[in-house]
């Protein structure tokens, strides 16, 4: 994930060459999807929850999960 590697989800969307809405609005729609909370936000930066830093070892950019966020 982008965000993780970034720290942000401005620095994800700089690299992705995106709008920091774009990455955002996929994240929210994966959380919906999962149900949990992957990250807390605040202004300078965005650090995995616990659900988060378990979800992440466990998942890939499959392409069936990405055209999942495109939805």
């Amino acid at each position: 994930m982008g965000v993780v590697a970034n720290g942000s989800f401005l620095e994800a969307a700089n690299r992705l060459y995106v709008t920091q809405s774009t990455v955002s609005t996929r994240i929210q729609r994966l959380e919906a999807y999962l149900g949990v909370t992957l990250f807390v936000r605040n202004r300078s930066d965005a650090t995995l929850t616990l659900p988060g830093q378990r979800f992440l070892p466990k998942h890939t950019a499959s392409p069936a999960r990405v055209s999942l966020l495109d939805h």
